[in-house]
């Protein structure tokens, strides 16, 4: 074994044996005996509730994300912009978008680029009310007045629970009229706000922009990354990984098999699905033997699991 993967699958006991454990242990490859011999334990998969639960919940608000963690979703997924005065927001579109984010009635404030606004402006829209028509199925529950959370406001409110946050930089293009977003100073001011809530070890940052994958690290290794869209780029993850000093990356089932999967978890690596949101692709990406599936319904897929004996 290389030193680089002795130094992967330290990393991995480390985290497993740190702050996040209650939750961790549900992730974690096969625990070991003083002889360091495999010890079987019972097939467990934990769930990523995919902005919070968007099918369930209005999508990257704190009731979707409470709503996500008292139905037992393990890991709390959300997406972060920034705003024109350098806040780091939770929320998904470069743009706020009119078919769910209302302003309020007679507001000069309009919707438009999260980079454009201020954080207060941010804060005037009602992004409860409607829903993603992409969400808007049986059993979303709309929860008027829900706001766009500040990371802060995230952050505290799972201080002191077991939830593994996974927290998406979004970068958007540059635009005529709005200032570029320094990915450096992204990341720093994530590691700055996982420092003061003490969660560097329940916080996975992802990305498909690798610069704030990479200036994380670079400020601070302890926080565990995650590579998004790798399978545009190579069909060698483990060097991917390596390269970004990542230990973490999603995958679909098209686009790695079973022994795939057990070689990235036996270097250390934690292998998250996609976003999947049907049985049948429940059913594809449990074979695999991944640590986690990405949904936009965790009430469902927990069922899923649970009927399939994946799930206590």
């Amino acid at each position: 074994m290389t030193n680089t993967q002795n130094t992967h699958r330290a990393r991995h006991r480390n985290w497993v044996a740190g702050g996040m454990a209650a939750a961790i242990m549900l992730l974690s490859a096969p625990a070991h005996t003083q002889d360091k011999k495999p010890v079987a334990a019972a097939p467990h998969i934990a769930v990523i509730a995919h902005r919070g639960g968007a099918m369930s919940r209005p999508e990257n608000t704190m009731p979707a994300f409470r709503h996500a963690a008292a139905l037992g979703a393990e890991i709390i997924e959300f997406d972060m912009e920034m705003t024109a005065d350098d806040r780091i927001v939770v929320y998904h579109d470069a743009d706020i978008n009119p078919a769910f984010c209302f302003p309020p009635k007679g507001s000069k404030i309009v919707p438009g680029p999260v980079r454009g606004l201020s954080f207060a402006d941010s804060q005037t829209f009602d992004c409860g009310s409607g829903v993603r028509p992409a969400y808007s199925v049986k059993g979303h529950v709309a929860v008027p007045g829900a706001r766009i959370p500040a990371l802060d406001e995230v952050l505290s409110a799972f201080q002191g629970g077991d939830a593994i946050l996974f927290a998406e930089t979004k970068i958007p293009k540059p635009a005529p009229g709005l200032a570029d977003i320094d990915p450096v100073k992204f990341a720093t001011m994530l590691d700055t706000a996982v420092r003061k809530y003490g969660l560097e070890d329940r916080l996975i940052l992802q990305s498909f922009d690798f610069r704030t994958i990479d200036a994380l690290h670079d400020i601070n290794p302890r926080v565990r990354t995650c590579l998004l869209g790798a399978p545009k780029l190579t069909s060698d993850y483990p060097a991917l990984l390596r390269q970004h000093h990542a230990s973490c990356i999603v995958l679909g089932s098209a686009q790695v098999d079973r022994d795939g999967v057990a070689r990235l978890r036996e270097a250390g690596v934690l292998v998250f699905s996609d976003v999947v949101d049907t049985p049948a692709d429940w059913e594809k990406v449990s074979a695999l033997g991944m640590d986690a599936i990405f949904t936009n319904d965790p009430a469902g897929l927990i069922g899923f699991l649970k009927q399939a004996g994946l799930r206590p």
